[in-house]
């Protein structure tokens, strides 16, 4: 219970084995000390986080329609129509104005192949042109009012403010309270700060997109807010193309009611626009120091198994290193099954001699019983 082992080392006296191993180790150390501590700043302790962003936008636009004769101006409130999430901001670059009643006409909304296609109750029928003669909107006006707006000019200014609730709880990071070039924005300096391309205004005005613009908050937490300002990274980046490629674009429709029987349908197309915040605090730790020290200094014993592999493997006088780090015992289960055998022929010569040793006791027991009755 009290026996100690221990291991047994063999010292090969190899300059080139003993320099190369020293080079792995070395190797190692710097990957640890350059890569982890430095690069990765293994010294921190880190917190992801979720912050939140608001939008005020100003500006407006006046247009002439390039169908039925018009001009119209387009306030901040027509521009970001409908109001949408919080953060989340929309501007419209297209706008069609279709002036409607109820009536008996084709409906382009309703393509047909056949009578079967159109609605049942509405006594519908299927017209040469593909579309479904039944009682609908229709349209008051032979062209439609068609806006393209200049929204490129339109200015966004962002508050975007993060909290980070485990390293510095009452510590906020926010961009200025103030309008200024570093969170004042105009669509078109959205659209070219695109990652990986940037992408011009008058490619997406016709169709719309969707965008997503994410501020990214890498703080110290140690630092004061009011002293040492931490200011985001900005990314934006083009989604529409990668969430449907085949229906690229943004736009909706809404219909403004005149009276039960008379409307003005709305079709927009414009910039869809996701604000998003979010970022990692760090601060120097000492726990985090230890930590990523211990796990990292368990790295070094692989300069030991890649030292191991190459005098087996790779060095040319392997097959002596072999000899001096391997030793090779005799075969046990040979040794075992003849000792084995040994003592089954011992225990049965023994209880040979047993039993003959019985014999002679009776033997000489019965002779000296005759001898007292003689």
């Amino acid at each position: 219970m009290l026996s100690y082992y221990t291991r047994q080392q063999v010292l090969f006296l190899d300059a080139k084995l003993g320099a190369t191993a020293y080079l792995i180790q070395f190797s190692i150390a710097v990957f640890i000390v350059g890569y982890i501590f430095i690069y990765k700043k293994g010294y921190l302790e880190l917190e992801q986080a979720k912050g939140a962003a608001v939008t005020h936008v100003f500006g407006d636009a006046v247009s002439v329609s390039s169908g039925h004769p018009a001009t119209r101006y387009f306030g901040i409130e027509e521009l970001t129509y409908p109001g949408l999430e919080n953060g989340n901001l929309f501007v419209a670059t297209r706008q069609s104005i279709h002036r409607q009643m109820r009536g008996l006409c084709e409906d382009p909304d309703v393509p047909c192949m056949s009578d079967a296609d159109c609605t049942p109750l509405g006594k519908g029928t299927c017209t040469e042109m593909g579309l479904c003669l039944e009682h609908s909107w229709c349209s008051v006006e032979k062209e439609a009012e068609i806006y393209e707006m200049e929204s490129d000019k339109i200015q966004v200014w962002v508050r975007s403010f993060i909290q980070y609730v485990k390293l510095a709880p009452g510590k906020v990071f926010q961009t200025s309270t103030a309008p200024n070039a570093g969170n004042t924005f105009t669509i078109r300096q959205l659209l070219m700060m695109c990652d990986p391309i940037p992408v011009n205004y008058e490619e997406v005005a016709e169709l719309g997109a969707v965008f997503e613009v994410a501020f990214r908050w890498d703080c110290n937490t140690k630092w004061d807010p009011a002293k040492h300002q931490c200011k985001p990274e900005i990314n934006v980046r083009r989604i529409d193309t990668i969430l449907d490629p085949d229906n690229i674009g943004f736009g909706f429709k809404y219909g403004e009611y005149v009276d039960s029987d008379h409307r003005v349908q709305n079709e927009v197309r414009g910039l869809r626009f996701f604000f998003r915040t979010s970022g990692v605090g760090k601060q120097m730790s000492v726990a985090a120091t230890i930590t990523t020290a211990s796990t990292s200094a368990a790295l070094l014993s692989f300069a030991i198994i890649f030292a191991d592999l190459l005098l087996t493997k790779v060095f040319a006088n392997k097959k002596k290193y072999c000899a001096r780090k391997f030793e090779v015992t005799p075969d046990f289960s040979e040794y075992i099954q003849e000792l084995e055998t040994k003592k089954a022929c011992a225990v049965t010569v023994e209880a040979v001699d047993k039993a003959e040793q019985a014999v002679r006791d009776k033997e000489d027991e019965w002779l000296m019983k005759f001898a007292e009755e003689s």
